[in-house]
């Protein structure tokens, strides 16, 4: 199969760090989700103005267009360029809906509705990095050179939707695509980073 896993949570969770890590160690492209804000928005978030689902569309929408546009499982070369771990902060989950779709509704449109039917075999799974509020803060404090500051911290938290059965992996729930990984204070980025790995290796029977 092909894997698209994307990296989720609020500002400063640690998202690019953890998927950099998981990237590396499963030989998938990293994807800079971030990269992909029309200059609007990143306008919006330098000035900690909180985006509307109407800014998040058309960011959503070209994460969703660059997922579809990559080469099939059958055409991709043996260094899996054709698998990815993308960051996206995904907070809702109509959000997340839309990734799932990996191509947008003219996608899904076109395909019956089947949320992944046409693309073979493709397998679309979150990563949600579930860290104190507190913790955020700091961070986004510590950090440099970052287009969003601390001041968006309160909202993007307001902002997420946890899974349904929050920090149980359930198959059977309606998002049991998302693996929820906790991080607690004092829990480092290398222990956050070999965590996810096993949780996601656990995923794909590796």
């Amino acid at each position: 199969p092909r894997w698209i896993w994307f990296i989720t949570g609020p500002t400063a969770c640690g998202k690019t760090t953890v998927a950099k890590g998981l990237a590396q160690a499963l030989g998938f492209k990293f994807v800079e989700g971030d990269d992909y804000h029309p200059p609007h928005n990143r306008e919006k978030l330098s000035r900690n103005e909180p985006l509307t689902d109407q800014d998040r569309a058309a960011w959503l929408d070209a994460l969703s267009k660059l997922e579809s546009s990559q080469p099939d499982t059958d055409d991709a070369t043996h260094d899996g360029s054709s698998n990815l771990v993308i960051t996206c902060s995904a907070l809702k989950k109509p959000y997340r809906d839309i990734l799932r779709r990996g191509g947008g509704a003219h996608h899904s449109q076109e395909a019956g509705g089947n949320l992944q039917a046409g693309r073979r075999d493709m397998r679309v799974r979150f990563v949600l990095l579930d860290v104190d509020e507190d913790v955020l803060r700091q961070r986004a404090r510590e950090r440099h050179g970052h287009f969003v500051g601390e001041g968006l911290v309160a909202s993007q938290v307001r902002t997420l939707e946890r899974p349904a059965g929050d920090g149980d992996h359930d198959h059977d729930s309606e998002e049991g695509d998302v693996l929820v990984v906790e991080v607690g204070k004092g829990i480092g980025v290398e222990d956050t980073v070999a965590e996810v790995e096993r949780r996601v290796k656990g995923e794909m029977g590796l």
